[in-house]
């Protein structure tokens, strides 16, 4: 079952997907809970509200503001109404709120979203993009349903080996990558996967 609320990512933000098929009220159930769950992750980043058919009161719409101005430091907050052009699934984010340890394996058809780290010796695979609201020092799979244009972000990027659809970076040898000091993202172009940091305002 799909959540309330999707997060994915973007060259200029983070996009909120809502459910269409979900109240209210489990809408913003959803968007209080990942608050403290979202730390800074969201600092100096817009964010673009997908209402994706919803319709909702101009009372519910201020509630919804307000709840997003409790992300920590967000800079602007966008509304956008615009249908996913893609199937219901790939849009599916699995949420582990929790450190993926030494010798574990997580795996999941669609995009995952970690709260915690991936340690080394861990091992991450997503069928869309992956989001990790901590250390990424594992091995990690993003598009592993053989999307191109899957992406990975990270506090502090720092994999053992990091996977794109059918490309796989190599041994990253630059102190930046090894030591980041800001949130990056991982993404294909050109048939080589760039890393770059992830644009703050």
């Amino acid at each position: 079952m799909r959540e309330a609320v999707s997060f994915r990512v973007s060259s200029k933000g983070v996009i909120i997907n809502f459910n269409s098929q979900k109240s209210f009220e489990e809408i913003k159930e959803a968007l209080l809970n990942r608050i403290e769950e979202a730390g800074d992750f969201f600092a100096g980043i817009d964010l673009y509200i997908n209402q994706n058919d919803c319709i909702f009161s101009l009372e519910e719409m201020k509630e919804l503001i307000n709840i997003l101005e409790k992300y920590k430091r967000v800079d602007n907050i966008y509304f956008l109404n615009e249908k996913s052009r893609v199937k219901p699934r790939t849009m599916d984010t699995i949420l582990i709120n929790r450190t993926i340890r030494s010798g574990q394996r997580i795996k999941y058809p669609a995009n995952i979203v970690v709260i915690g780290d991936i340690n080394p010796g861990a091992e991450v695979i997503a069928g869309g993009d992956i989001l990790v609201i901590g250390k990424l020092r594992g091995v990690v799979h993003a598009g592993a349903s053989g999307s191109m244009e899957s992406q990975v972000i990270a506090l502090k990027l720092q994999p053992t080996q990091l996977r794109i659809g059918t490309i796989i970076s190599r041994s990253p040898d630059d102190k930046r990558f090894l030591q980041p000091v800001s949130p990056e993202r991982a993404y294909i172009k050109d048939g080589i996967i760039i890393v770059e940091e992830l644009q703050l305002k």
